[in-house]
């Protein structure tokens, strides 16, 4: 009789860690032993960012739109676009932001400079840019350090909230799922469509508390809802 097989046996293969993935293994192992991490959420309508958007001949992204909201409403909340350097919060002077890509090896964070003096167009040119390098291996240490604020939009995958880790030294990431259209009522009681998604704002509590988290994503969703604005907005070079 034929020795029975063991179908609890299994084996492993090995993967070696890329450059990429060693340099997060650094990053987040970082952020979670230094950091006090806390959340705050947000379902934010993105109805007047649907509605803008298909109103446009260029159809720009919606996450032009949520990135140009973040950039506009920072520079009012500089505890939220600062890092901690011992006792002391060192606040930025402009907003350069944080954009997660989607690579084969993993998600990078290439960094848009100046974000919040940029026309709403440039912004949309910017991250082109830098998906564009991202993808093609292409970004240098300038194209991913000096970030104060990251932004990561996960809803393409279909995701619909999370906990993100803000890559050190900065404070806070903000973390947009996927919009899906629900019923609501309106003013009236009377159910109607809108279309809405979880902002989660994941922030370092040494420095920054809830009150002022939830400050921020209350900005930012007034803005959303003022899509016209920030698409129109030609920054400081106009």
């Amino acid at each position: 009789m034929a020795e029975e097989a063991d179908v609890h046996a299994s084996t492993e293969t090995a993967h070696r860690l890329t450059r990429l993935q060693r340099a997060m293994v650094k990053s987040m192992s970082n952020a979670v032993s230094t950091a006090a991490l806390s959340q705050v959420t947000r379902v934010v309508d993105m109805s007047a960012v649907m509605a803008d958007r298909v109103s446009r001949t260029d159809r720009p992204s919606i996450n032009t739109y949520i990135l140009a909201a973040v950039a506009s409403r920072l520079g009012a909340h500089p505890m939220l676009n600062g890092r901690l350097e011992g006792r002391e919060v060192m606040a930025a002077d402009q907003v350069n932001l944080g954009v997660a890509v989607s690579v084969a090896e993993g998600l990078v964070v290439p960094v848009i400079h100046g974000a919040d003096r940029m026309s709403f167009a440039a912004l949309g040119d910017a991250v082109a840019v830098c998906a564009e390098k991202s993808r093609a291996n292409k970004l240098t240490f300038d194209d991913i350090e000096g970030g104060t604020f990251t932004v990561s939009n996960l809803g393409m995958f279909g995701i619909d909230g999370g906990v993100a880790i803000p890559p050190q030294p900065q404070g806070a990431i903000l973390l947009v799922g996927r919009a899906t259209d629900q019923f609501v009522p309106d003013d009236a009681g009377q159910p109607v469509v809108r279309s809405l998604c979880t902002f989660g704002l994941t922030f370092d509590h040494r420095f920054i508390d809830g009150a002022a988290a939830a400050a921020l994503l209350a900005d930012v969703n007034n803005a959303l809802q003022d899509a016209p604005a920030l698409a129109n907005n030609e920054g400081e070079a106009a």
